[in-house]
């Protein structure tokens, strides 16, 4: 018997007393067994049940090896799909945008990689190797699954068979889907803002789009919290990153589109927070930036953080000089029809951005302030609130 519990490495799961009793569980849940235990005359694998002496070592190895399967088989997946968004965004920057059509195969692609995402996604999480050793146990035992279920929890090192792999391998795939969405929502906004583009049908999609978009926020922040709390933090980075950029696109759409549609869209019902989230990005960006710190091994995650805290950084305006100034008075009154025979106007935005009205100088129709969103211009010859006259521009 000595022999036999030598060579199925019974020292590795349970502690021995001074006179060399077992006497307590080992600690086992950061390591993985090596193989399943085996006879040591026909070198078989010691069935479950066969004896109760070894079922702790059996139930370990078994449990290990289904473990080691099912992240292999997860780990292949998941490179597959990694593979294919690199493909997607390189077909999406190369695609021409000259029509509404050349964006399909890419939308196309996108629809079946995220379905493939968070397919791997729930699948990681619902077939993971308690539930599996728990079936094969009740199929062979007979017995109850809360009988065995209690039995194997007693156990730290069952428990600990979800380990870092499998939520990171659920989380990668989480990664991915929102990865794609990126993709996606850029390309769209890439589509809608090309230079011949349907101006009626980018005021009809803004607020569609902006509401999808706060929905693929709200996933992308809840992925975030799970991987700091898991401490998987090159994915929580990673996720910042994918937030930071579609929150630019979101806001993008705002200021360069139907501010009125963006309105409705922030009190559209089930839009919620993430809508014009700014402040939610920059707080997640510069967390992301101390993870970077704290990490200190991932210096291209950190020059795309860093790059996103600059855009996050809010506006920046220097004091313009008195040279710089005469040069786009020049330039705007230059050339055929300059500042509409030079009998145009200058005008501030509520918020002090300068812009032009040209022809007679007077506001006839009402517009957005690229730099802020405020309104601009007026109608029938009157300004609208809290535009005045620049004077210093005239």
């Amino acid at each position: 018997m000595e022999s036999v519990d030598g060579l199925v490495d019974l020292d590795a799961v349970y502690r021995r007393d001074e006179k060399g009793k077992f006497d307590a569980l080992q600690d086992i849940s950061s390591s993985l067994a090596s193989a399943i235990p085996s006879c040591p005359d026909c070198r078989q694998p010691i069935r479950q049940f066969a004896t109760k002496r070894y079922n702790r070592v059996v139930n370990r190895a078994i449990m290990d090896e289904i473990y080691r399967r099912f992240l292999t088989k997860g780990r292949v997946e998941l490179e597959s799909l990694q593979s294919r968004v690199n493909a997607i965004e390189d077909q999406s920057n190369s695609t021409s945008l000259e029509s509404p059509e050349d964006g399909t195969e890419v939308y196309k692609a996108c629809d079946e990689l995220q379905k493939e995402a968070l397919d791997l996604s729930k699948a990681m999480e619902a077939e993971n190797p308690m539930k599996r050793l728990i079936d094969i146990i009740a199929i062979h035992k007979k017995t109850s699954m809360r009988e065995i279920a209690a039995s194997l929890s007693e156990s730290k090192d069952m428990d600990s068979s979800e380990r870092e792999s499998h939520n990171q391998i659920t989380l990668d795939a989480r990664l991915i889907y929102v990865k794609v969405q990126e993709i996606r929502y850029s390309h769209v906004f890439k589509l809608i803002n090309r230079p011949h583009g349907s101006e009626k049908t980018s005021a009809k999609r803004v607020e569609r789009l902006t509401i999808a978009m706060g929905n693929v926020l709200e996933h992308c922040h809840e992925l975030i919290a799970h991987a700091e709390g898991r401490r998987l933090y090159r994915i929580a980075i990673t996720a910042t990153i994918s937030f930071a950029k579609i929150s630019q696109l979101q806001g993008l759409c705002h200021r360069l589109h139907n501010r009125k549609a963006y309105r409705q869209s922030k009190d559209t019902e089930g839009a919620g927070k993430y809508v014009n989230c700014f402040e939610i990005a920059r707080g997640l960006v510069a967390a992301a930036l101390k993870l970077c710190g704290e990490l200190g091994n991932c210096p291209e995650l950190q020059e795309a953080v860093e790059e996103m805290a600059r855009l996050y950084e809010g506006p920046r305006y220097e004091k313009i000089t008195f040279e710089e100034l005469q040069s786009i008075k020049t330039a705007m009154v230059s050339g055929r029809e300059g500042m509409a025979t030079h009998c145009g106007h200058w005008y501030n935005c509520a918020n002090g951005h300068p812009f032009a009205i040209g022809e007679c100088g007077m506001p006839m129709e009402q517009a957005t302030c690229p730099e802020c969103g405020a309104p601009i211009g007026g109608q029938d010859h009157r300004a609208v609130e809290g535009v005045s006259r620049a004077r210093y521009m005239e």
